[in-house]
């Protein structure tokens, strides 16, 4: 039906971003939810969810860290995608991270029939962690990474990717979308 076209996205597009939104989507957020990467257990559960259950024997609470770490680079540079970062030098800080810990987490091309895909190179949390960075390269070949962001709605900051045809997407739902605006309303009410 016309009118009613979404943006395409072809299965590994979607399976690249579910994998960086998953991880993403950890944090503790306005709406409630609490830190899931705080502990061991907490990572062991990601990985097993992320489909790298073989890494999460051997998850440790310095693993836990490290993923926060990481997960908090990813965040600055999908607030990015939705132009809501407040610090001017948060976006080169966190490209300036992403590329020096990238180094420990090395990818190895696949070839086959079909094409080229990067897969990790090691096994265990590092082969996890690198598996985010070939998610990263798989989005960006196919011009998905853009795609990739967090909500602007303060109360909510979840990742989501951005399936309009144009890339203007804000909001992870409609619900956040109208909060949003009711918020700025409401600002515009009492200032005038």
């Amino acid at each position: 039906m016309p009118g009613t076209e979404t943006y395409a996205c072809p299965p590994s597009v979607c399976d690249s971003s579910e994998l960086i939104l998953g991880f993403v989507n950890t944090r503790p957020t306005g709406n409630g939810q609490p830190e899931l990467l705080d502990d061991r257990t907490g990572l062991a559960d990601w990985l097993t969810r992320a489909g790298r259950a073989d890494a999460a024997p051997t998850a440790t609470y310095a693993d836990a860290i490290a993923a926060q770490e990481l997960r908090a680079a990813f965040v600055t540079i999908l607030r990015s995608h939705a132009g809501c970062v407040d610090d001017d030098a948060a976006v080169p800080d966190a490209e300036t991270y992403l590329q020096r810990i990238a180094e420990r987490y090395p990818l190895t091309p696949r070839v086959s029939a079909e094409g080229c895909t990067l897969v990790a190179s090691q096994s265990g949390v590092p082969g996890a962690f690198g598996s985010l960075f070939a998610a990263v390269a798989d989005l960006a070949a196919r011009g998905g990474w853009s795609r990739v962001k967090v909500c602007k709605n303060s109360s909510c900051h979840s990742g989501f990717f951005d399936k309009t045809r144009n890339t203007s997407g804000l909001y992870c739902s409609a619900a956040c979308g109208s909060q949003a605006s009711m918020r700025a309303y409401r600002s515009r009410l009492r200032t005038a």
